[in-house]
């Protein structure tokens, strides 16, 4: 059996920072973060979600931090201290340097070591932007068709809900990673158990309008969360969900 792989948020983290450090400091705070986290323009709700993900993560580094290394000595936290500060002594309405200033060479180094550090317990691979960006065409397309079909509102409202929470997950993964995306097939599919109807619905074999389009989405996000070994048995298990909930 395939060792389960662990989250690596330093590097989530890392990364955000990094492409930070490009922007110059002169630039509008918030629009900086609108670009760094691919959030929505004028839609100051959509921002805010994605800006508290992304100060969450100096919280999640701990938490694996010590779920995985207890052991460690030199726990420094001054990068956390760092993060922290800029995250709450940022201005929106200031430049990009409000946030930035509190950023030090140090910071990085420091992000960058716990980033290593998680690498060798055998941290997540990289899912590919091209699969992403496929996915949510899909997703979208998807959607819509249901949004304009003949269905209950009732069911229409659930499956809605369920392809938006993927979707959230698949836009969030270069703040929130896999699991998210995990999660989202797991419910997805878990609210089948429940309900017979969307069970139905979602199933192939069932003379259901959108059974088999969802169906092979939820097999192919699957695919993609093994491949980035999030859960190595996980496409077996949503195909056999998947044939038994069709049955």
């Amino acid at each position: 059996m395939n060792e389960l792989k662990i989250d690596n948020p330093a590097q989530r983290l890392l990364d955000i920072l990094e492409a930070g450090k490009t922007q110059k400091r002169d630039q509008n705070c918030r629009l900086v973060w609108v670009f760094l986290l691919q959030a929505q323009k004028n839609n100051e709700q959509h921002l805010l979600s994605r800006l508290a993900r992304a100060m969450e993560l100096p919280g999640r580094i701990v938490q694996v931090r010590e779920d995985h290394f207890s052991a460690l000595r030199g726990k420094s936290t001054h990068w956390k201290t760092c993060v922290d500060t800029a995250f709450v002594s940022q201005s929106l309405n200031s430049t990009w340097q409000s946030f930035m200033q509190h950023i030090d060479d140090r910071t990085f180094s420091e992000l960058s070591m716990l980033s290593d550090l998680f690498e060798t317990r055998g941290a997540h691979a990289a899912m590919q932007s091209e699969e992403i960006e496929a996915l949510l065409e899909r997703l979208t397309e998807l959607r819509n068709d249901i949004r304009g079909a003949d269905l209950p509102a009732t069911m229409k409202t659930l499956l809605l809900k369920q392809l938006s929470q993927i979707q959230e997950a698949l836009e969030t993964y270069g703040i929130s990673g896999v699991e998210p995306v995990m999660d989202a097939v797991q419910s997805t599919l878990g609210l089948a158990v429940l309900n017979p109807e969307y069970r139905k619905e979602i199933s192939k074999g069932t003379n259901s309008r959108f059974g088999e389009k969802i169906s092979d989405l939820l097999s192919d996000v699957a695919n993609v969360v093994t491949v980035a070994g999030a859960l190595p048995a996980l496409t077996v298990a949503v195909n056999t969900a998947l044939t038994y909930i069709g049955q």
